[in-house]
């Protein structure tokens, strides 16, 4: 092929390629508006929702949370829902802002600072954990099978399990080095005290203490990441109907069942 035929063909190719080009712009143009707005939803929601755990903690201070009764010092604390919701609307990583909102807002205002803030950061990261491996696994499910309920099911076991785990974990550390060593916290010390005077029990030597601690806070976490999701979830089907533009008319649950 000649030199002038080669560059005839290229020619015709490039306006081929350009007009292509004009055709699909509308559509490309479309397309990153789209995902903008719904990026801007997300950040906007996430911003909002992260304020309202902070207005929680004010509202409804630990004192008047509702406690759990084998150690009362351990609440089940309202401003995790915000996270949950925000993870049923607009996914993990809005969820896991808003948890950052929080926690910085608990650490600036010393409550209970840095410790009691990042036990409850581990405890809400675990739960958004728990929750996207549920909805994982929830897409691995035959697709008859997937729907919104189904879902709600599997992010709720898998947070169970999540927040259960990895806190038994960071307990162990808390109770046994990170509190006594590092911040002079004699946690062994006051649990025993607690456990004598809500259930009478008595212990041969720190390490049963230690394992009733590790069994009763296990317990409460489990609680506590039922009461985080079901509340939440109980409150998003009603407003997701009446109030479908939340989160652009798609919240993010919902695209579960779509994959």
């Amino acid at each position: 092929m000649s030199i002038k035929a080669s560059l005839f063909h290229m020619n015709v190719i490039l306006k081929r390629l350009s007009s292509c080009g004009l055709e699909c712009a509308p559509f490309v143009i479309l397309l990153a508006e789209g995902l903008f707005a719904r990026r801007s939803v997300s950040l906007t929601g996430a911003a909002v929702f992260g304020s309202l755990a902070a207005l929680s903690t004010v509202i409804v201070p630990a004192r008047i949370q509702p406690s759990f009764p084998i150690l009362p010092f351990l609440r089940f604390d309202p401003a995790e829902l915000f996270s949950v919701l925000a993870f049923l609307i607009f996914g993990p990583i809005p969820a896991c802002v808003v948890a950052t909102v929080h926690w910085m807002f608990l650490t600036a205002t010393g409550s209970g600072t840095p410790l009691g803030p990042a036990v409850k950061f581990a405890s809400v990261l675990s739960t958004i954990v728990g929750l996207w491996c549920g909805s994982e696994a929830h897409n691995r499910l035959p697709p008859r099978y997937r729907s919104i309920s189904t879902a709600a099911g599997c992010m709720l076991l898998f947070a169970i399990v999540a927040r259960v785990g990895i806190l038994l974990v960071a307990n162990y550390f808390v109770f046994t080095y990170i509190g006594p060593v590092i911040f002079g916290i004699d946690y062994v010390g006051f649990s025993q005290r607690t456990l004598q005077t809500t259930l009478g029990m008595e212990f041969a030597g720190p390490w049963q203490v230690l394992l009733a601690m590790l069994l009763y806070t296990s317990i409460f976490n489990g609680l506590h990441a039922v009461f985080s999701v079901l509340v939440p979830y109980v409150i998003f089907t009603p407003l997701s109907v009446k109030i479908p533009e939340i989160a652009s008319g798609n919240p993010w649950i919902s695209r579960l069942t779509k994959r």
